[in-house]
Parts: structure tokens; sequence; C-alpha cells
């Protein structure tokens, strides 16, 4: 395996920042009771919707402190800020401590810790962990190796731990009676207004729109063959660079560009390989009609 040692070491770093989120209650509080939406060290960004945890910093700090130590030279880009940022060059860590922390702070148990290595821009390790209690999996892949699921991931510590059963998309070919990961924004009414489209056009074609609020998970359901595509115009690079590698090392079909509704952000679109074409046109029939 080319990238052994990475891959280890991104198992260590998640299963440090999932030991990181452990330290609050599994019900999105603190351990002294704290609601994590109201608690003093919860921050918002764009809005009261977009926030993050002192979780979610104690999350990214484990996981640091892990991949710095292995990999002195290589970029670490976090998204509550390490100081560099996504260039696409070189070797990059690309780090989401909680993606879901919006579902974390509730009690929600769809959240997890996304972790890749992005060479020159294309993925080549990508680990996504839900804790044990949130889904209690971990999604694991290398570039050329395949993708595989660890269910339980309490005692997992490093790469050795991983006995996975490798992913395969599902093979479903056309977009009614499949399930569509999308967004409805929760902090822009013009960029919801858009996303609105894409979700009208794919419950307008029979397709099964679903929302559950982590990108990484979604793309993880998509890998495994749980759910067919998923569609969303705008996101960041943190939130979908281990996901990706997934679903291509599952065997699907990845289009990811930069966003035609958001500065600095990202397209993506993906799926099982058969409906990707559908998914396509409903994105550049959103466009369109936004930019009518």
């Amino acid at each position: 395996m080319d990238y052994e040692r990475e891959l280890d070491a991104a198992i260590r770093a998640a299963s440090a920042g999932m030991a990181a989120i452990a330290d609050w209650r599994g019900d999105g509080t603190e351990a002294g009771g704290t609601d994590l939406r109201d608690a003093g060290e919860t921050e918002t960004k764009t809005s009261v919707n977009d926030m993050v945890t002192a979780a979610d910093q104690a999350s990214q700090d484990a996981i640091l402190e892990i991949l710095t130590s292995a990999f002195p030279d290589d970029s670490v880009v976090g998204e509550e800020g390490t100081g560099e940022h996504y260039s696409g060059h070189g070797r990059e860590w690309v780090v989401d401590p909680i993606d879901g922390t919006a579902n974390f702070a509730v009690g929600l148990p769809y959240y997890c810790v996304s972790i890749a290595l992005v060479v020159d821009g294309t993925p080549q390790v990508g680990v996504v962990a839900s804790p044990p209690r949130a889904l209690d999996r971990l999604w694991y892949g290398v570039r050329g190796e395949g993708a595989f699921v660890h269910h339980g991931v309490d005692d997992v510590t490093d790469a050795a731990d991983l006995d996975g059963t490798p992913l395969a998309v599902s093979d479903r070919d056309e977009l009614a009676g499949a399930v569509v990961f999308g967004r409805l924004s929760e902090r822009d009414a013009d960029v919801r207004a858009i996303d609105e489209i894409t979700v009208r056009e794919v419950l307008d074609r029979e397709g099964q729109f679903r929302r559950p609020g982590s990108a990484a998970i979604n793309l993880a359901q998509v890998a495994s063959g749980h759910a067919d595509g998923y569609l969303i115009l705008s996101i960041q690079e943190w939130d979908v660079a281990a996901g990706l590698l997934l679903v291509e090392e599952a065997g699907g079909t990845v289009r990811r560009r930069p966003s035609r509704i958001e500065d600095s952000s990202i397209e993506v679109i993906v799926s099982n390989g058969h409906i990707q074409a559908d998914l396509e046109a409903i994105a550049a029939e959103a466009i369109e009609q936004a930019e009518t």
C-alpha cells in the first residue's frame, strides 16, 4: 500500500478526535449538563445555525497533534482554522473535526470526524469516523486500494485494528426511486432559493430527497450503496475530501468543480454513476433558473 503510514496516522487522528468529542455527553450537552447550543463556549459564524462548539476545537487539536507529529512537513487545513488554507498543491491534510456540528449539539446521532490526505488536489487517503454515540462506524479508503467500512469503533486505535467490509455503490439505474442527498441552506436565503430548485427537480422526477446534515457521512452512504447520489452546489473542501475518495474507490462517479453560486467554495455532484447525468442536468437547471 503506497499510503500505509498515512492511513495509520489518519485512523489514529480520527480516534483521538472521537475521544475528544466523548468528553461531551452523547445527548449534545457538556458533562455538566449545559446545552451546547447555548453554552458559553459555543460560537456562531455566519448565523445562529452556523455554530462551532468547544468540542469542535478539542477534536481538531487532538487530530492536529497526531498529524503534525507524524508528518511535520505536510500542511494541515482544518475547518476551525490552523493558519493554513487549502491550495490544491503538495501534501495537505484536510480536516473537519466534527462534520455535523448542529446535529452533535442537539444529540442527533448523525455526525463524524472527517480526515483526508490530499496530494496536488487529489484525495489519496480518506477516513470518516462516526463515534459510538452516533453511528459507530468508520469508513476508510486509499486511492487504488478500495474503500471499506468497519463497524464498532470503540476499540480502534490504529490501522491494525481495522477489519473492514468492502464498499460498493448501488446499481439503481434511474433517478425515479433513487435516494439523493442535498441541502436546504439554513444560513443564506439566496443560496436556499437555489437549493429549493434542486430539491424540487429531484422530487418532480420521482427521486427521494434526504438532508440529514453531514456531508461526509452522506458521501459514505453513497459509497456504501445505501443512497444513490449527492448534489450540493456550494460546500467546503473539509466537508467532502474524505468522502469523495470513498465514493470513487467504491466505484462511483464524482464531479467536483468551483462553485457557480458562492465564492471560495466548490460544487459537488456524486452518484453511483447511473444517475450522474440526471443530477448534473438538475444542477444546470438550478443554475440557469438562478441566473434569470
